[in-house]
């Protein structure tokens, strides 16, 4: 007979729930991701040449992708100073733990267009928030808005001054790079 620790017990479940949560992806579909990775959205025919399959079938692929929620957008990744975004900062929230006030919380601050980012975190704060914004005065104003809310007790602010790397493909190329030898 195996005994095993709740703590173990709930560390099988949830292992069990990350693995059934992952797709199997085929090479085809690892050859497309790549493709898209590296040269972005493209014309079907190109990608088509370019894998050595036809447009067909990578128009099918990507359908299926888009389906299982494996491929969520074919989104440009855009220069924010040249848009009139100067400041990038990422704000910490502490949070009431009722699940009423932080559903509140989420919602409310899901609706701020200046947040494009909105994550739940462990550690001492509750969530972290990444938000651009024109200016010092649209960062103040926002951050007052974050206070006023209801479930937030506490916020710490963080501006970034220069971006070091900003890859988020990265990851994804090494898994399906590594994936496909």
């Amino acid at each position: 007979m195996l005994i095993i620790g709740w703590k173990s017990l709930k560390n099988a479940i949830a292992f069990k729930r990350y693995v059934n949560k992952m797709l199997i992806i085929k090479d085809v579909e690892k050859r497309i991701l790549l493709n898209l990775l590296k040269k972005g959205q493209q014309p079907i025919l190109n990608m088509a040449n370019d894998i050595g399959v036809s447009r067909q079938t990578v128009a099918k692929k990507i359908r299926q992708m888009q389906d299982s929620g494996l491929l969520l957008s074919f989104f440009p990744k855009l220069e924010p100073e040249k848009l009139g975004l100067s400041i990038q900062a990422y704000i910490l929230m502490r949070e009431d733990p009722r699940s009423d006030c932080r559903k509140e919380t989420e919602e409310i601050v899901k609706s701020f267009p200046q947040v494009s980012e909105f994550r739940r975190i462990f550690g001492k704060y509750d969530s972290i928030v990444k938000v651009l914004v024109k200016n010092n005065k649209d960062l103040t104003d926002l951050i007052k808005k974050i206070h006023d809310l209801n479930g937030v007790k506490e916020t710490e602010t963080f501006i970034v001054h220069s971006t070091i790397k900003d890859k988020p493909e990265e990851p994804f190329l090494r898994v399906l790079e590594v994936s496909e030898k």
